[in-house]
């Protein structure tokens, strides 16, 4: 056996000891499968009734879901549409990431087509934009010979730049004709406009209003910048609903550590959050430290606790301890930092934020502006959202002006190790 090999049969041994197949945690819901999904999705009940109880009625609706990134805006829409799928045999339900440099027309126009892959002229379609259909298109007779691959479309709908239609409102609303004829409705849920441009977002929401007042309902996922949500919502009067989502309270995220552990237990699943071995390899105390530091953002406890448990293997670790907990949190912290596609200018602006923890346009000197070889605090803007990005950095919810600060993923200075053993003290008493 090669050194390789037995590397891998012991870490294949520790999460056996856990209980676990695999480490369950995912960066994004748009990876998991349907039958996954309804695993680990959790809470969002009032929301999920806001926006289902709409599917009772005839009238077609357009809903924006918005949030702070990381929030759960994709697993909230796709749990919706997943429900749909299932539930009401008469909707076609669709979905998209939002392409770079691709406007809403052709979103939902390569949306809607790959979910009609019988109709010849949506594949049609698909092919003109150097997108693979799923069935090969019918040749007609006399036409030269083409070998199209078919492939199975996935949830995850980011693509490469695709050729932008000469009429893409027009060309949608054909093909939206062509599936009313067999569906009574067709939802076309348009996800991630929050990793756009504030700016661009208005631009595509302006030039979407006619396709959006159309014959279909209409999901999209944005950001809750104060200017941008009141353009969506009061200036435009596209939306019938508006649904923020907030952050989890901490009974939730518990539910939801719970619930994401046990996808991955074959056996002997325990799904009672009273149960200390609902939580294994985590002991309850840690379990709602790694809770409590993940702030309700489904996406830091998704990070936070693939990073502990990557760090827990290697160790290995029979159980997440305090000191195991604390060792995973530093290498979060570390692999963080670590991100390729970060620059100088990028780490400059990342240490200027810890250092102030939080940075505004009112809390920035004209010291720390020539530091970072700017003029103004909109200069660095750039760097910072993209900080926000890479999950560094997070923008805190203020009407006001944005306000970054460091997020609860980075260990930070040495007073934090200090803060994590306070937590463990205080749920230990609590116990």
């Amino acid at each position: 056996m090669s050194e390789a090999d037995r590397i891998f049969d012991e870490l294949a041994a520790t999460l056996a000891r856990w209980g676990l197949q695999e480490i369950p945690f995912s960066e994004s819901a748009s990876l998991l499968r349907q039958s996954q999904l309804r695993e680990v999705f959790t809470g969002r009940e009032q929301e999920l009734r806001n926006v289902l109880a709409l599917f009772h009625g005839r009238e077609r609706k357009r809903i924006l879901v918005y949030g702070w990134i990381g929030i759960g805006k994709t697993a909230f829409i796709l749990e919706v549409l997943s429900v749909l799928q299932r539930k009401a045999k008469d909707t076609l339900a669709t979905y998209i990431s939002l392409p770079p440099e691709t406007d809403l027309a052709t979103a939902a126009l390569i949306a809607l087509a790959r979910e009609m892959p019988d109709d010849e002229w949506a594949q049609h379609q698909l092919n003109l934009m150097g997108i693979r259909p799923r069935k090969r298109p019918v040749q007609k007779k006399g036409g030269a010979q083409a070998s199209i691959l078919s492939a199975e479309i996935k949830y995850e709908e980011t693509t490469a730049p695709v050729t932008t239609p000469r009429f893409p409102t027009l060309s949608f609303e054909d093909l939206l004709e062509r599936a009313l004829k067999k569906y009574s409705r067709v939802v076309i849920a348009i996800d991630d406009l929050d990793k756009q441009d504030p700016a661009r977002v208005r631009e595509l929401l302006r030039n979407a209003q006619g396709l959006l007042k159309g014959g279909a309902w209409f999901i999209l996922t944005g950001h809750p910048s104060g200017l941008t949500r009141d353009i969506l919502t009061r200036d435009l009067g596209l939306f019938d609903l508006a649904l923020e989502l907030k952050p989890l309270d901490q009974p939730t995220t518990y539910r939801m550590l719970v619930n994401y552990l046990n996808s991955a237990r074959p056996k002997n699943a325990r799904r009672d959050p009273d149960d200390p071995l609902a939580v294994r390899p985590f002991t309850p105390e840690t379990a709602r430290v790694l809770c409590e530091r993940s702030d309700g953002v489904p996406r830091y406890l998704n990070r936070l606790g693939s990073y502990v448990l990557l760090k827990a293997a290697t160790i290995p670790a029979d159980l997440i301890t305090p000191d195991v907990l604390q060792q995973g949190l530093e290498y979060a912290d570390q692999q963080l930092r670590g991100q390729a596609g970060l620059s100088p200018e990028d780490y400059y602006v990342l240490d200027l934020v810890l250092e102030k923890g939080i940075l505004s346009d009112a809390t920035v000197t004209l010291e720390d502006l020539e530091r970072l070889r700017a003029k103004e605090f909109g200069e660095i803007l750039p760097i910072l959202d993209k900080l926000v990005q890479f999950d560094l950095l997070r923008i805190l919810p203020s009407e006001r002006a944005k306000e970054y600060a460091p997020t609860p993923l980075l260990v930070g200075r040495h007073t934090e190790r200090e803060q994590t053993d306070k937590e463990l003290r205080l749920s230990s008493a609590d116990e």
